[in-house]
């Protein structure tokens, strides 16, 4: 993911600065040489300038083979296996992609019985970046998926990019993006949906000394020029803890989907609606449940998920009682479209709308005041023809 995926320190203008400036590879004043080994404990050495480290822990996902069709990551209309899942990340020399950037680590875990098994791939020069992408594409077999985080908009392209310049083709997978359903989840009650904030408040994993991530590209350039190699141990760490990450939020999320009942009463309202937009009909105790503690965004999409299903009398309950807490346009204009055209009852729709109008003519832009003044007239006028 890139580097900008974790908090930074110190100026970020001044940070781009430097590695916008350390990105021309033809300006680092270094001899390309391959790397000694003793620099890196625990890598093992594949090729001139590409090594490689394998990482193995305990699968979050315990007991789960299967994950069925329906759940809301799926790319498609069928089951798969775990470990068909292949969780990646890249650490790359800069903040945007485009042809002047590439990934000097990349990580690939997937699940193996009860064992969760990461790959990291560093690239120590620019020279052996054809062995490195040729190390990366013996993963990708074709029944995987590979699952990230931001990783369709920024990891992927950039991989795909860093394949064609070297004319090679990249295969062709299909990929779950995990920032997508994290937003739909948390974004509500998270300051922000970066990987850092989902794993302190949401997976309870908490790193200890993790470098910055803005602060990464820094570090491959400083090695590069003087082979500093302290800063990487902290880079690997941080790449590793990534990629496993990634395995333990897809399985709290498949956990979350297949116990909604067990999720935590500030994600009933997201979980309930990504549930009905699967047709998944748990979804409606989820709404109901949080619209009763007081969500107001909850009595909104059940009473709208209601209107569309035909239940509108339940529909009408709910903005009645959302109009007795709160006399807000939403509900207003939900109550005064069923007097009117339902009901028949012009009065009862005029008072709603003169109401709408008397109370929030300041909080309306001028589109919105002029939808409910003609409202407001036409009432006025079946009235009139009525009597």
């Amino acid at each position: 993911m890139p580097s900008s995926s974790a908090s930074g320190t110190g100026s970020l203008g001044s940070r781009l600065g430097r590695i916008r400036g350390s990105k021309d590879h033809k300006k680092v004043n270094r001899k390309t040489q391959p790397v000694n080994e003793k620099f890196l404990p625990g890598w093992k050495k594949l090729s001139s300038f590409v090594y490689y480290r394998q990482d193995i822990s305990e699968s979050p996902f315990g007991s789960v083979k299967i994950i069925k069709e329906g759940a809301p990551f799926l790319t498609g209309s069928h089951d798969f296996n775990i470990e068909q899942l292949l969780f990646y990340d890249l650490e790359t020399t800069g903040l945007s992609g485009g042809a002047g950037t590439l990934a000097f680590l990349a990580g690939f875990g997937w699940t193996e019985q009860n064992r969760l098994i990461v790959n990291q791939y560093f690239l120590s020069d620019f020279p052996g970046e054809v062995d490195f992408l040729l190390r990366i594409k013996e993963l990708l077999a074709e029944n995987k998926i590979l699952v990230s985080y931001n990783g369709k908009s920024f990891d992927h392209p950039l991989l795909k990019t860093r394949f064609l310049l070297k004319g090679m083709q990249m295969p062709v997978l299909s990929e779950i993006d995990l920032l997508h359903i994290s937003r739909r989840l948390w974004k509500n009650r998270l300051p922000s949906c970066r990987l850092g904030v989902i794993e302190n408040n949401i997976l309870d994993i908490h790193r200890v000394g993790d470098i910055p991530g803005i602060d990464i590209p820094d570090v491959y350039f400083n090695f590069l020029k003087n082979s500093q190699t302290d800063k990487l141990q902290d880079v690997f760490k941080h790449h590793l803890q990534d990629i496993k990450s990634l395995a333990f939020l897809f399985s709290h999320i498949e956990r979350l989907w297949n116990k909604p009942e067990h999720c935590q009463d500030e994600d009933k309202t997201s979980l309930g609606k990504l549930l009905l937009l699967k047709k998944r009909t748990e979804g409606l105790t989820l709404l109901r449940t949080s619209w009763e503690d007081g969500d107001y965004d909850a009595g909104k999409f059940l009473s709208l998920y209601l209107k569309r299903a035909g239940s509108i009398v339940e529909a009408v309950a709910v903005w009645e009682e959302m109009w007795k807490k709160r006399q807000d346009i939403f509900q207003g204009i939900e109550l005064a479209k069923y007097y009117e055209h339902k009901v028949k009852d012009i009065p009862r729709a005029l008072k709603i709308v003169t109401t709408l109008m008397e109370k929030d003519i300041y909080l309306l832009s001028k589109k919105g005041f002029d939808k409910l003044d003609y409202r407001k007239k036409r009432l006025k006028r079946k009235l009139l023809k009525g009597s």
